[in-house]
């Protein structure tokens, strides 16, 4: 009954604000929720984003945080039944894109994390735009090869002009380009022989004790110390157009925990996580002696409005279009929440 109070709720006050004018649109300006708010995040660097709501949620907040694993994201959104779909989540941008850039159920709140991708090797050449070319002949080990990881990597390598291939089973190394070779988690350094890797923090510090050193930034690479829209926020239409100063509360809630980071150690930051893991997660995948200043500053926890990292997103995207079309989509301009 009270979701469909719920629903009725949201629909009705949509209704007023369509047909009420200015009077109409403040009075369903609210800043509560018709019940408990779930928002689901996965494993990882995105939950850094939420780290200091988890921190400090409490059980009359009215709002629900639920930590799962990075493979089980999508299907948050993507129940038949649109009420039992979580009512937030976050995302990587091209999955978010592609199921959701329709813009009629979901709407992109905005951006989160900012890339956390870096390279990773046991030599002591740096990568930069200028000498990624040395590295045409050679192997580079790719974390999730066909996701954000391995698409970004493709576009840092077509932007510098360097030819690229993704090593198939029989293992001829092309002489004219780049070697991609695909490889499941930072376990597989051990394993893969490659001139380095590229992998994502905080797992590339955590790399440290095997010899591997931080050799090359993606963000730089990809477009200076902005980075780009990596992880996403994305809320129910219904919920993120009429709850208006709700969502102004939850939002700032958010920008902060990027300052909070900054102070938390890094025993609250994993505890925060713990506290809110998925039935199917035993211990979340962060640990907390890696969590240093530096190291989290590397996971590029930021919060930037939808409507003010539209551009970047779109042409990222475009980018990842144009590597495998399977992969993302461009969304509508619906998507993009202009508040």
């Amino acid at each position: 009954m009270k979701k469909i109070f719920k629903k009725f709720t949201a629909l009705f006050c949509a209704m007023v604000c369509s047909f009420g004018g200015v009077v109409g649109f403040s009075a369903c300006e609210k800043d509560t929720l018709d019940g408990e708010a779930v928002v689901c995040m996965p494993d990882g660097a995105p939950a850094l984003a939420m780290a200091k709501l988890m921190h400090e949620d409490t059980e009359e907040d009215g709002i629900t945080y639920r930590v799962v694993k990075a493979d089980a994201i999508a299907s948050k959104v993507s129940y038949e039944n649109h009420e039992e779909n979580a009512d937030f989540c976050i995302m990587p941008l091209n999955a978010a894109a592609k199921l959701l850039g329709e813009g009629d159920r979901y709407v992109m709140v905005g951006a989160v994390t900012h890339g956390n991708l870096y390279i990773v090797s046991k030599t002591e050449t740096k990568y930069t735009t200028e000498n990624l070319s040395s590295l045409i002949g050679k192997k580079v080990g790719v974390l999730q090869i066909n996701n954000v990881p391995g698409l970004t990597f493709k576009t840092v390598l077509n932007n510098c002009g360097v030819a690229w291939t993704e090593l198939k089973n029989d293992g001829t190394v092309a002489e004219d380009k780049v070697n991609l070779v695909a490889i499941a988690d930072a376990t597989a350094l051990a394993t893969t022989e490659a001139e380095c890797f590229v992998i994502a923090e905080p797992a590339a510090t955590a790399q440290a004790k095997n010899g591997f050193k931080i050799v090359g930034d993606l963000q730089a690479l990809y477009g200076g110390e902005n980075g780009y829209p990596q992880a996403v926020l994305v809320g129910k239409k219904e919920i993120v157009e009429v709850h208006t100063l709700w969502m102004e509360n939850f939002i700032q809630n958010i920008a902060d925990g990027a300052e909070w980071l900054k102070t938390a150690t890094g025993e609250q930051i994993v505890a925060a996580v713990n506290g809110h893991l998925d039935s199917t997660l035993g211990e979340s995948s962060l640990k907390a002696p890696l969590l240093k200043t530096e190291v989290l500053a590397r996971c590029g926890v930021r919060y930037v409005a939808a409507k003010d990292c539209k551009e970047a997103a779109i042409s990222l995207l475009q980018s990842f279009v144009t590597i495998n079309p399977k992969a993302t989509a461009v969304p509508k301009d619906g998507f993009f929440w202009t508040k």
